[in-house]
């Protein structure tokens, strides 16, 4: 990464903390020190601080996305126009048993990459593909060399079994593997790079493998997230009032999608202080419920989004953060229409949209102390966009500006924990190995496809 100076002012910009205590700022400082917001404020003293001139820009909290399988980055855009379930046969059971611990490695590092360009600092890797430990390793060695922040969801593959293997779903979660990171290199939960658990959950997982995983992430002291989709074929329909019962349930597990979830299930996940992660963009492609965030916000909940995978859409969070925002007003007045309304009475605010797109997602990933705003003391994970761009200019309002916009054309610079990962509208990393990058991932995603009917 970029070494950066202890002390930098970004002076003159117009700021937008995304925290409540501060709000925004036209044209104010943001003092940086060893890689930790120190100040926010007018006329900050620079005190010998390497001065960014922020004037004509955006100063704000980078984006994160709260659900993405990088690995998945060198299959991108096939799935444009897929309606059904080619999704799992042609990603997990035809190219997934093909990777190589060198293709996971590949596609983490350009999905990473790819964010940081985009004004996403940080990241929720949700790895299941990796059959091996070598495969793990290969992710978080990814992650460490791209620059971004990453809460890194160690998970597991789900092949179809062959005759005599045992089902996936009765296979606890690697308890050796577990130990392993967290005794090594992802045992800092301070660092750039944590350890979160992937698991199969209720849904897809039996009772008995659904509670050793549990117990397995207290031990550890590790954060659980799960896809759940809420379908009547799931492996433990009562799983979540039963995990409730044993107090097992907490701000340290996270759910994924849940769009077919009925109201009192969610209801209990978010009384029990669950956080819940919405991937509309997706979602949407296949499935007519009302996107989760909606309901969430409904309830008094705080909605996250991800953008979930690239294989039927970008993972610009920019996208994601406008989707969610647009679907939820297109389902609100059609559920308004419906009950004789003439107007929604409490629409979704942009303000609403970045704050999911930010300190919700943080929050879910269990680092809204570390990340999510600009308050003093969190760590320094900040963009600048400017306010000039042809797309833009004139909009007058910041939280417009941002939100309904800009997008990664606009993205100057880009700084992860005080050290500038892009700068000048350039990326910060090697140019060579950029340009190696791209060349073996398209030999990557050839031979994974190879035979699918895809390419």
């Amino acid at each position: 990464m970029n070494d950066t100076p202890g002390r930098l002012l970004i002076r003159g910009g117009d700021v937008i903390t995304m925290d409540p205590a501060l709000g925004d700022l036209p044209g104010a400082d943001v003092l940086i020190e060893n890689g930790r917001i120190s100040a926010v404020g007018a006329n900050l003293p620079d005190d010998g601080a390497e001065i960014i001139d922020a004037r004509g820009r955006i100063v704000m909290p980078g984006l994160i996305d709260a659900h993405l399988h990088t690995w998945e980055s060198a299959v991108r855009g096939l799935g444009g126009d897929w309606m059904g379930p080619e999704y799992f046969r042609v990603i997990h059971a035809g190219a997934g048993p093909r990777y190589t611990p060198d293709d996971i490695y590949l596609g983490t590092l350009a999905g990473a990459l790819a964010h940081l360009d985009r004004g996403t600092t940080g990241l929720f890797d949700w790895c299941h593909g990796n059959a091996t430990p070598e495969h793990t390793d290969a992710a978080i060695d990814a992650l460490f060399e791209s620059g971004i922040r990453a809460l890194f969801g160690h998970g597991t593959v789900k092949p179809d079994p062959k005759p005599g293997q045992t089902h996936y779903s009765e296979i606890p979660h690697p308890a050796g593997e577990i130990r392993r990171l967290r005794s090594g290199r992802l045992g800092d939960d301070t660092a750039r790079v944590t350890l979160a658990m992937a698991i199969l959950g209720s849904e897809q997982a039996t009772w008995e493998v659904t509670l050793h995983d549990f117990k397995l992430a207290k031990e550890h002291g590790l954060l659980t997230s799960a896809h759940i989709w809420g379908r009547a074929e799931a492996k433990v329909p009562d799983g979540y009032q039963r995990l409730n019962d044993l107090g097992l349930l907490g701000p340290d597990h996270n759910i994924v999608h849940g769009y077919d979830l009925p109201d009192d299930e969610v209801r209990l996940i978010l009384d029990a202080g669950v956080s819940i992660t919405a991937t509309p963009v997706p979602e949407l492609q296949r499935n007519p419920a009302t996107p989760l965030m909606l309901r969430v916000r409904d309830m008094g909940g705080r909605p996250s989004i991800g953008c979930d995978h690239e294989v039927y859409n970008s993972a610009d969070m920019f996208e994601a953060m406008r989707h969610s925002l647009r679907a939820s007003r297109i389902f609100d007045n059609v559920r308004s229409a419906a009950a004789g309304k003439g107007t929604v009475e409490d629409p979704v605010t942009m303000r609403e949209a970045l704050e999911w797109a930010t300190i919700n997602n943080a929050r879910a990933m269990g680092l809204d102390g570390r990340i999510g705003s600009l308050s003093p003391g969190k760590e320094a994970d900040i963009i600048l966009l400017r306010r000039d761009g042809l797309g833009v200019r004139p909009v007058a309002d910041l939280i417009h500006a941002a939100v309904m916009f800009a997008g990664p054309r606009d993205v100057e610079a880009v700084m992860v924990g005080g050290h500038f990962v892009k700068r000048d509208f350039k990326l910060l990393f090697d140019e060579n190995n950029l340009a190696s990058l791209h060349e073996r991932l398209a030999l990557s995603r050839a031979r994974l496809l190879e035979g699918t009917g895809y390419a």
